[in-house]
């Protein structure tokens, strides 16, 4: 772990989660990630949400689009991981113009993504946990796997031994850096859930060049069969890599009672400040 100063007066609380004591906002100090937009249809994206406030943003008439991102945290507050998110970008705000595109540009331009999360598979329990029990996160365990064959950079993803997805890109220009705001849709307690992930992306490229990400995909798998049936393309509009990144992962935005009875009842629920130049414990389990 790094000191940066992106961490810098950033207040986390410990928070106990069956037997597990986790940090709220989690800190991620390395990572990376590559994220490619395929366009999909428009009507089977609505039937995924589940309430009128989460509203698919238009690509073209009838289409929408899915997001497939692949994460590779190095180095967090609960140790190495990887994550896979398939999600449906959305326009914010929802009662807003939703015009063919208008969504998808203003979010690049700003750098403020918000979608739904339909599916969150992830490499370790504790990240599992944590994303269900407090933020009701679509997780669930799997294998995720990166490779860089030939210059491609190359995530397959499989749920006990069955395959479902492998999201191959090739390699873009790390030329540019910023900050990013991800801001994560869930339903949780029977009402519209969210939470953002910050991003300082300190090597980062995007190319809309078509095909410079493709995606295969199983022929058994419910996600696999899910996915063939809402794309229309398997070959990505746009993709944007993060060859290097920072993260803060902040906490619900409706801190509900259920989800604050779940924290309570834990092991622990106390405020704290967080050194980002020492090193964590080795005897705790953080989230």
């Amino acid at each position: 772990m790094g000191g940066s100063s992106f961490f810098e007066s950033v207040r986390q609380l410990d928070v106990g989660f069956r037997g597990h004591l986790m940090k709220v906002p989690a800190f991620y100090y390395d990572g990376t990630a590559t994220t490619a937009v395929f366009p999909a249809r428009y009507a089977g994206l609505r039937r995924l949400v589940p309430d009128p406030r989460f509203v698919p943003a238009r690509l073209a008439p009838g289409l929408g689009a899915v997001t497939v991102s692949a994460f590779e945290y190095r180095d967090s507050d609960i140790g190495p991981y990887n994550e896979l998110a398939i999600s449906v970008p959305l326009c914010e705000p929802y009662a807003g113009a939703n015009l063919p595109g208008r969504a998808l540009l203003t979010a690049l331009s700003r750098r403020q993504f918000h979608a739904w999360v339909e599916h969150l598979p992830v490499t370790t329990e504790i990240a599992r946990l944590g994303g269900v029990e407090f933020y009701n996160y679509p997780k669930f365990l799997a294998s995720i796997d990166f490779t860089e064959p030939a210059g491609r950079r190359t995530c397959r993803l499989a749920e006990d031994g069955e395959y479902i997805l492998t999201l191959q890109s090739e390699s873009i220009p790390a030329l540019g850096s910023g900050r990013i705001q991800l801001f994560s849709h869930t339903w949780m307690d029977g009402q519209p859930q969210g939470s953002e992930f910050k991003i300082n992306a300190l090597e980062a490229g995007q190319s809309s060049r078509p095909g410079m990400a493709t995606l295969t995909l199983g022929d058994r798998h419910p996600i696999a069969l899910k996915l063939g049936r809402l794309l229309v393309s398997r070959r990505a509009i746009h993709v944007q890599q993060l060859n290097r990144f920072e993260g803060i992962l902040y906490g619900p935005d409706h801190l509900t009672l259920p989800t604050l009875a779940k924290a309570l009842r834990g092991e622990a629920f106390s405020e704290s400040t967080v050194e980002v130049d020492a090193a964590p414990a080795p005897v705790r389990t953080r989230v």
